[in-house]
């Protein structure tokens, strides 16, 4: 099997497995953001199955399993391609970023988004019923291009946050095995992905106010979002979602490193 092919299956099963692990951190991240329900990482996701049932916990799974996986077979491709070309691990991880928001992250994300913002029976009253609805309501009310809401700032995180984790990965790698530690990829990927939400989490706010814009209202774009959340609360808007986030995605790289390693070696 080529090196592309193997990174190709070992990144789409390692995003799969992360999604399934840390989808209801995702949810409680953006209901967060969002300020849908009581603050605080514990009380909302009491809050979302007091409303929704445990289930309501994995609002927007399929496009999260669908973006997850293929957005970390992407990277993990991309990645392996421009490390083998440039040999400098941030810049890798810098444009393979790039790569999975404007093709994968930015439309899928968008479709995530609207529908975990209907946690509470919103899609009984005229939301988006289903993945499949949304997506349908989104391209006759706004076009294609109503999908790449967002696009900007989605760009800019994954491009800081990859080129961050790959960098710190494997530095913390080297070092750890260097060490003999138990399970170098996954401690050094859990330290990495915590690293990363603290470097994105303010653009992340920012992208979440912007995809959960209703289908019926225009977008004035990533600075009158900046303007908005800044006048409704301040810079302390920018932390919204904080501890979930960080929750989510250092658990997330500590299953999707280990999985892919663990994954690739098998290959």
């Amino acid at each position: 099997m080529r090196d592309s092919h193997k990174a190709l299956v070992a990144g789409a099963g390692a995003g799969s497995v992360e999604t399934v692990v840390t989808m209801p951190f995702e949810v409680t991240k953006n209901r967060l953001q969002l300020k849908c329900g009581p603050p605080g990482m514990l009380a909302s996701m009491a809050d979302t199955i007091r409303r929704a049932g445990v289930g309501g916990l994995y609002y927007g799974m399929q496009p999260a399993i669908a973006q997850v996986a293929g957005k970390t077979a992407l990277r993990y491709v991309a990645y392996e391609e421009f490390r083998s070309r440039t040999g400098n691990a941030l810049l890798a991880g810098t444009l393979a970023g790039l790569v999975e928001a404007l093709v994968w992250v930015a439309p899928t994300e968008r479709l995530k988004v609207l529908r975990q913002t209907e946690v509470g029976g919103a899609a009984g009253s005229g939301g988006t019923a289903s993945v499949a609805r949304a997506a349908a309501r989104v391209l006759a009310q706004q076009g294609v291009t109503g999908l790449w809401l967002g696009a900007g700032p989605t760009a800019a995180r994954q491009m800081v946050a990859n080129g961050a984790r790959f960098a710190v990965f494997e530095q913390m790698k080297t070092y750890l095995t260097a060490w003999q530690a138990p399970a170098p990829a996954v401690l050094a990927g859990g330290c990495a992905g915590v690293f990363s939400v603290m470097l994105t989490n303010p653009v992340d706010v920012v992208k979440t106010h912007m995809q959960a814009t209703p289908l019926t209202a225009g977008s004035g774009g990533t600075l009158v979002a900046v303007r908005e959340l800044v006048a409704s609360e301040g810079l302390g808007a920018f932390a919204r979602g904080l501890s979930a986030r960080a929750w989510k995605i250092g658990l997330g790289q500590a299953v999707i490193f280990g999985t892919y390693d663990a994954v690739r070696s098998q290959l």
